[in-house]
Order: C-alpha cells, then sequence, then structure tokens
C-alpha cells in the first residue's frame, strides 16, 4: 500500500505521521507525495507503525 493511500484511509494527517515516526510534516509530505525516498531506517519505522501495511517494497513499486 502507497502511504498516501495509508495517511488518506486512516485519515492520519503528515503532522500526526510525522510526531510518530521522527520527522517533520515537510519530510512525510515529500516521502507521501514519492519527492524523496526514506532511508532505510525510515522505512522499517514506516513499516513497523504503519503495522506492515506500507513497506519497503512500496517505496520502489515491488508488488509484495
Amino acid at each position: 500500500m502507497q502511504l498516501q493511500a495509508y495517511l488518506t484511509d486512516n485519515q492520519i494527517s503528515d503532522a500526526d505521521f510525522a510526531a510518530l515516526i521522527g520527522l517533520d510534516r515537510s519530510s512525510v509530505n515529500r516521502i507521501r507525495n514519492g519527492k524523496q525516498t526514506p532511508s532505510a531506517e525510515i522505512m522499517r519505522t514506516i513499516a513497523e507503525k504503519t503495522r506492515g501495511a506500507v513497506t519497503a517494497n512500496d517505496f520502489f513499486g515491488i508488488a509484495a
């Protein structure tokens, strides 16, 4: 699942998700919009905080 879809489906703002994963809102916005690829550490954190709904593969368009 793409991060944008996850945030929309769960009605989570960029600011709220940023606080959850330890980034600033603008970084989450860039990641969500595909303008920035998160580091491996942040990808792991995103996968953990989304309970596996968003994985590293999702950032590279790899189907699970």
